[in-house]
């Protein structure tokens, strides 16, 4: 066995990996229980929600492990976010390939120990096995939010404008980038391009104030038309996107007036794990009070209408053929 492989068992890697992640909350028992506990806040009610990043689909062998932690984190901490939810803490379980390097291991928690004081939160608890699959990684995230205040995707409504926050497409394209020009050409000439792919930011100040606000919510994972069409099917309404409103980095913008096809992976692609909701007109001079608040950008893209379906419209209102419709899971 080499030098940094696993030799340790669960126990060892718990005490000397994550039980340091959890000494701030005394509801995690030093992990050393079956069960955490954690009690929120009078009016207040628990939600949860939970991710799994699998090697190979959701990121890759050569990505840094404590960036995998973060992103496994953040996109966790992401759903809580469109929901309206305060972040509390988190389960965390790891399927990890017999002889796994313990160095490994050791960036991983470093990731996750960064992010906790990031985004004040902590380990309550979790579990470790080995296979011979894949690296497989999950958390369920726990937060807390007044009650009868979560965001639901069923709530949007005819006449309603469609926001998202931040840019749309950055993610999308680093990836289909490295497919035709490989990871180190990406990584060297479109680093802001990864970093939106690793390190994506949930919006949860964002999230906590659109509680009240908005009449739908959800985090683009899957991509801008997958994600709208989700919030439409639970609102049972149609919608209308114009392409030209689409927020975009400085990066990809340059990228698309040099390929037009790179656009399908703006509205199909995913892993922005920005903000996509609906509110009613009358609110729109409250969102841009959030986004001066936040110091973000949001951007209004379309429109809830009757019917079924999304339309996507270019600068002439004709309607673009959608070839990319998102992140499909099976």
């Amino acid at each position: 066995m080499k030098k940094n492989q696993l030799r340790v068992n669960e126990f060892g890697l718990i005490e000397r990996f994550f039980r340091p992640l959890a000494v701030n909350n005394p509801g995690s028992a030093s992990l050393q229980d079956d069960c955490a506990t954690l009690s929120v806040k009078k009016g207040y009610q628990a939600i949860y929600s939970m991710d799994t990043m699998v090697e190979g689909i959701h990121f890759f062998k050569d990505d840094p492990a404590d960036l995998i932690a973060k992103k496994l984190l953040r996109v966790n901490l992401s759903d809580l976010a469109a929901s309206g939810g305060h972040p509390r803490g988190y389960l965390l379980a790891l399927c990890l390939p017999h002889g796994f390097p313990l160095k490994w291991l050791e960036s991983f928690s470093a990731g996750l120990q960064d992010d906790q004081t990031k985004f004040n939160v902590s380990l309550l608890g979790g579990d470790t096995t080995s296979s011979n699959g894949p690296i497989t990684l999950s958390i369920i995230a726990i937060g807390e939010i007044p009650k009868d205040r979560v965001i639901r995707r069923a709530g949007a409504m005819v006449g309603d404008d469609i926001f998202v926050s931040g840019c749309i497409g950055d993610a999308a394209i680093a990836l289909k980038l490295f497919g035709e020009i490989g990871r180190a050409k990406t990584l060297k000439h479109y680093p802001s391009l990864y970093d939106r792919y690793i390190l994506p930011e949930p919006r949860i100040g964002l999230g906590k104030l659109l509680a009240g606000t908005a009449t739908a919510c959800i985090d683009i994972s899957d991509g801008l038309y997958a994600d709208l069409n989700h919030i439409c099917l639970a609102s049972k309404v149609g919608a209308k996107i114009e392409m030209g409103t689409i927020p975009l980095s400085i990066c990809a913008t340059k990228i698309i007036e040099k390929n037009k096809d790179y656009w399908e992976s703006v509205y199909g692609g995913g892993d922005d794990y920005e903000l996509l909701f609906t509110a009613n007109k009358d609110q729109r001079n409250v969102i841009e009070n959030f986004a001066s608040i936040l110091n973000i950008s949001i951007s209004k893209v379309g429109c809830i209408q009757s019917g079924k379906g999304i339309s996507i419209l270019d600068q002439f209102g004709h309607e673009v053929p959608v070839k990319s419709f998102g992140w499909q899971h099976f």
